[in-house]
């Protein structure tokens, strides 16, 4: 328990014991005979007798009268000069200057907005399904719209914006009030980029993938000129972007083209070269033909021994003709051994096996042929590259054009004011529980 309630607490239990006396006085007096009365000579105004409890009230110091907790007092913070003083200062004060600067020098601004589109020629629609889980679903678009807004947040296009009508100098000089105009502040770290969405903003809607664009001035006509120049500035900048994309495509395929176009050339002069080198345009012909006559040198040889075989089963293997026959089978397996050695032995022509040959010269074409068809390939791809990027280049559609709101929109008066009363009053209501604290 704090010193104060004990303190209250001791006064009360006092002024309890002094009443109980006071009660024993007042009983014992009561049972006292009264005084006989004697007749007075003359009538004189009687003093009304007062009772003991009386008496013992009318003695007893104010300071030992019980005192009430604090909580029942009478409140008297409003009655405070000095609470009144904090009150006008903190609260009436403040308010009266921010209501006289946003009538008297707050620049009014009027605010254009235009919602912009960007689409592609490909898309047949925004991709959003119907449906209940349809709205899930995101454009197609979306990424295009946050680069343009991205964009339109940037200091690329506040210099362009600078060159092009000057409007960073105009909202950094007198026209604009020196709360909301431009300026660097090096010892915070504020650019003007930083505070550049004051006059220039941009929002996304996801779920739509439409661009609104809200450009503040000091005018119409000022508000729809800016919103135009930022406008002109972002659909070239889309554009932009869009033929870059279509150029480093078809840069790509061209470069794949060309590469492979390089692959034909050099295969080419391969098989040139084995053919000058070998003195023989295909020596597939030749070794075709070396096998055919192998086939038929086989044929042969297996008729003529066949032929022995019935002659020496026939008797007559010793006569003159079974004799020739085995010497024609054994010129037929010569000449079967040398047309094979001519496969895997160097020739006089050159030093190179004819099979060995026969496969430098298909590799060599096979090498063509794929060169080749990498070109084929490189060629339908540059073609489906050169129309997809045709068919998606991004196109800046300005749905809804700028246009202005017949007041102005800025400054917000009443919210403006109503912020700053909430504030200077939470402040008063800190400042005043502070010091009642201290006392």
């Amino acid at each position: 328990m704090s010193n104060p309630a004990a303190k209250d607490d001791a006064g009360i239990a006092a002024w309890k014991d002094k009443r109980a006396a006071i009660a024993a006085a007042d009983a014992a007096a009561r049972q006292q005979p009264p005084p006989i009365a004697k007749t007075p000579t003359a009538p004189a105004p009687v003093e009304e007798p007062k009772s003991p409890a009386m008496v013992f009230l009318q003695s007893v110091p104010a300071d030992d009268a019980p005192k009430l907790p604090e909580a029942a007092q009478p409140q008297r913070r409003l009655k405070d000069p000095q609470n009144w003083l904090l009150f006008g200062s903190i609260v009436i004060l403040p308010v009266l200057l921010v209501a006289a600067y946003l009538m008297f020098v707050a620049t009014p601004l009027y605010e254009a907005r235009s919602v912009i589109a960007i689409t592609k020629t490909g898309n047949s629609g925004s991709g959003v399904q119907a449906g209940l889980l349809g709205g899930l679903e995101k454009p197609s678009n979306l990424q295009e719209v946050f680069r343009a807004d991205t964009y339109i947040n940037s200091q690329a296009l506040m210099d362009s914006l600078e060159e092009e009508i000057g409007l960073v100098t105009e909202l950094s000089g007198e026209a604009i009030d020196p709360i909301r105009r431009l300026r660097t502040i090096p010892v915070l770290s504020v650019s003007k980029r930083m505070q550049f969405d004051r006059f220039v903003e941009s929002s996304v809607d996801v779920q739509s993938g439409l661009l609104t664009l809200f450009v503040r001035a000091d005018s119409h006509e000022q508000a729809i000129l800016v919103s135009e120049a930022v406008l002109r500035n972002a659909e070239a900048q889309v554009s932009r972007l869009g033929q870059m994309l279509f150029d480093k495509r078809q840069s790509h395929a061209a470069d794949m083209r060309n590469v492979a176009e390089t692959q034909v050339q050099d295969a080419q002069t391969a098989l040139v070269a084995l053919q000058m080198k070998y003195q023989d345009v295909d020596p597939k012909n030749r070794v075709e033909n070396i096998y055919a006559r192998i086939k038929e040198l086989e044929d042969e040889a297996y008729r003529i021994d066949n032929d022995i075989q019935k002659a020496q089963i026939a008797g007559v293997g010793d006569n003159r003709q079974t004799e020739k026959l085995i010497a024609l089978a054994a010129h037929i397996s010569a000449q079967i051994d040398k047309e094979r050695a001519q496969l895997v032995s160097p020739d006089g022509i050159s030093p190179t096996p004819l099979n060995n040959m026969l496969m430098e010269y298909e590799r060599a074409a096979l090498n063509l042929e794929l060169a080749r068809e990498a070109v084929r390939s490189a060629i339908a791809t540059q073609a489906e590259a050169n129309r997809e990027a045709a068919l998606n280049r991004s196109i800046f559609q300005v749905v809804v054009p700028p246009s202005t709101a017949q007041a102005a929109l800025y400054p917000r008066i009443p919210a403006t004011l109503a912020f700053t009363l909430i504030v200077c009053l939470a402040l008063f209501g800190a400042v005043v529980t502070l010091r009642s604290g201290r006392s």
